[in-house]
């Protein structure tokens, strides 16, 4: 699966960065538009990601003796 490669553990560490980052503006109570970008990108990675796990389950399941 995707989240499991090599390259795409790069990218969720990123979001745990861009997370903690967030974690800390909330405290202070100010985002900027960088923020928010930044935020929206790491939430369009994570959708893809979930979008080719479905996809992968998906051709498991209609083809469960094909390995």
């Amino acid at each position: 699966m995707a989240s499991q490669d090599g390259p795409d553990r790069g990218d969720s560490k990123s979001r745990q960065n861009t997370s903690s980052r967030g974690q800390e503006h909330a405290s202070e109570g100010a985002f900027t538009l960088t923020d928010l970008i930044t935020a929206m990108q790491a939430i369009g990675e994570t959708q893809r990601e979930i979008m080719d796990t479905i996809k992968e389950l998906k051709n498991v399941a209609s083809n469960p003796f094909k390995i």
